[in-house]
């Protein structure tokens, strides 16, 4: 049993393809089918069936597959290590974002990195609230950097962002300088999915507005700011997620101000790796000098 071939059995569930998988570990073929099929000489069981559109994974396959992960990880871990302790950084880390933090936080504190850790990759996946906590749990993603609360997460505190109204050129409210949640529902709110949804739905909710107001919901931020500009309707939207082209919109601070709180979650921050704790260090530092409290 080596390390090569249980690299061999992750890409080949992550791929379904013996060529693709030669081609991403940059072997033959013929030396990824030797790969599995000496694994499976070794202990005793077929792991993955030979279609003719690929390979698929037995039961008895998903069940191995679980440890195969978890030595893969902890080889790494060895590396990430051994590497730390000779004063050089190398490692992988995955991280789950929310869309506005891949566009505001993730640019810069990647160039950081690049910078001062040029042997640590990086990987970056963006996703709503729920689907980045789910990334966490289910190890695809070492960290996040999401709303607040987290389930069974640790999380770190990044960014308090202040939440704006966001209205069309020419709207009745487009000339005033602050806002309502009253003036605002009056007519539709475009709200994002995920937890800053959540906590639009909430304002309204508490303010009592919640029975008479029409709503239209949207995955993307580009979206929203794209349906605002047609005239569909008003918005609510955080300050991280605030377009940086204005163009046919305005953006007004709401009164009482509406706050969510933006963390940085994992599993538990002890058991990170050397390169993961890197990447947590470097973002609280470069967000730190660069978004002040609202409050």
């Amino acid at each position: 049993m080596t390390i090569m071939q249980l690299r061999v059995l992750l890409a080949l569930k992550e791929e379904g393809s013996f060529t693709e998988v030669g081609e991403k570990l940059g072997i033959t073929q013929s030396a990824v089918s030797h790969a599995l099929a000496s694994f499976e000489k070794e202990i005793g069981i077929t792991l993955f069936n030979r279609e003719r559109r690929g390979v698929l994974l037995t039961e008895g396959g998903q069940r191995i597959l679980e440890h195969v992960r978890e030595i893969v990880s902890r080889a790494e871990r060895i590396k990430e290590e051994a590497s730390s302790l000779s004063g050089l950084k190398i490692g992988k880390i995955r991280v789950g974002t929310l869309q506005s933090a891949a566009i505001r936080i993730i640019p810069g504190v990647v160039g950081v990195m690049r910078q001062k850790y040029p042997g640590i990759e990086i990987s970056v996946f963006e996703g709503t609230d729920q689907e980045v906590q789910d990334w966490i749990h289910a190890e695809t993603v070492d960290v996040g950097i999401l709303t607040a609360p987290c389930q069974n997460l640790e999380t770190l505190p990044l960014i308090t962002d202040r939440m704006f109204g966001v209205v069309p050129e020419g709207h009745p409210l487009a000339g005033q300088k602050m806002l309502t949640l009253e003036q605002l529902a009056s007519g539709p709110i475009i709200r994002c999915l995920g937890n800053c949804g959540m906590i639009v739905a909430s304002g309204f909710s508490k303010a009592g507005l919640s029975s008479s107001l029409k709503t239209i919901e949207a995955r993307n931020i580009s979206t929203v700011a794209a349906m605002v500009r047609s005239g569909a309707g008003s918005a609510i939207l955080a300050g991280l997620a605030l377009p940086l082209d204005r163009t046919g919109i305005r953006v007004i601070p709401i009164d009482p101000p509406l706050y969510r709180e933006i963390v940085v979650a994992a599993p538990k921050f002890p058991s990170l790796s050397p390169a993961a704790n890197v990447f947590v260090n470097v973002t609280r530092e470069w967000v730190a000098g660069r978004f002040p409290d609202p409050a």
